[in-house]
C-alpha cells in the first residue's frame, strides 16, 4: 500500500466520524483503523497502487472465468458427440436386428412354408415378416428425420429452427423406438405361429 491510499483511508474514516458527532477518537478505535489499513496493506502487492491491484484481480478473476467457460463449452461439446454416438448405434441397431429378422425369416419361410398346413400358422407367419418389414420402414424412416433434425438444429430452417428441431428429435426417438417395439411384435407373432403349428 502506497502513503496516498493511507492517507485516502484516514481521511475517509475521519469524515465519518465527523459526519457522526464525533470531535474525539479514543485509542480503541484509533488501533481498529491502525488494523484495517495493515489489513488492506497485506492484501495489497508491495508497491502498486491500490487501482493497479484491482486490475490485477479483475484480470484473474477474467481468466478463471474463461477457463470455467472453456471448460463447460468443452463438457456440452463431449456430450452433444456421445449423445449423436448413441444415437447413430441405436438406428444401427435397430436396423440390424428388423433387416436381419426380415431376411433370415424370407430364407426361412422359403424352406418352411409347405411344412405349415394350418392357415392360422401361415397367416401368423405372414403376420410376423409384415412387423419385420414395418421395423425396418421406420428405422429408415428415423434416420432421415433424424438427419433433417440435426439440419434444423443447426439452423439451417430459420427462426423456428429450433422448434422444428425438437419436434423432429422426438419423432426420431418414437419412430426408433417403434422399431425395436415391431421387432418384439413379430418374434412373438413367429412364436405363437410355432406353437399354432405344432
Amino acid at each position: 500500500m502506497v502513503t496516498s491510499d493511507a492517507i485516502s483511508i484516514l481521511r475517509t474514516q475521519v469524515d465519518a466520524a465527523k459526519q457522526n458527532g464525533l470531535s474525539e477518537v479514543s485509542l480503541d478505535s484509533l488501533s481498529k483503523l491502525i488494523d484495517l489499513i495493515e489489513q488492506e496493506d497485506q492484501t495489497t502487492p508491495t508497491g502498486v497502487e491500490h487501482a493497479q491491484a484491482a486490475l490485477e484481480k479483475f484480470k484473474s478473476d477474467l481468466s478463471d472465468w474463461q477457463a470455467s467457460n472453456q471448460r463447460d463449452h468443452e463438457s456440452n461439446l463431449e456430450m452433444l458427440r456421445a449423445t449423436i454416438g448413441t444415437s447413430h448405434l441405436a438406428i444401427k441397431s435397430a436396423l440390424l436386428i428388423n433387416g436381419g429378422a426380415a431376411v433370415a425369416f424370407l430364407a426361412f419361410l422359403g424352406n418352411a412354408w409347405s411344412r405349415f398346413p394350418g392357415l392360422a400358422a401361415k397367416s401368423l407367419l405372414a403376420c410376423s415378416l409384415g412387423y419385420f418389414t414395418w421395423g425396418v420402414l421406420f428405422t429408415g424412416i428415423g434416420a432421415c428425420v433424424a438427419y433433417v433434425c440435426q439440419a434444423a438444429m443447426s439452423g439451417e430452417f430459420g427462426e423456428f429452427s429450433q422448434k422444428i428441431g425438437e419436434a423432429l428429435r422426438w419423432v426420431a426417438v418414437i419412430l426408433v423406438v417403434g422399431s425395436f417395439v415391431l421387432f418384439y411384435f413379430g418374434c412373438s407373432t413367429a412364436i405363437k405361429a410355432f406353437e399354432v403349428a405344432g
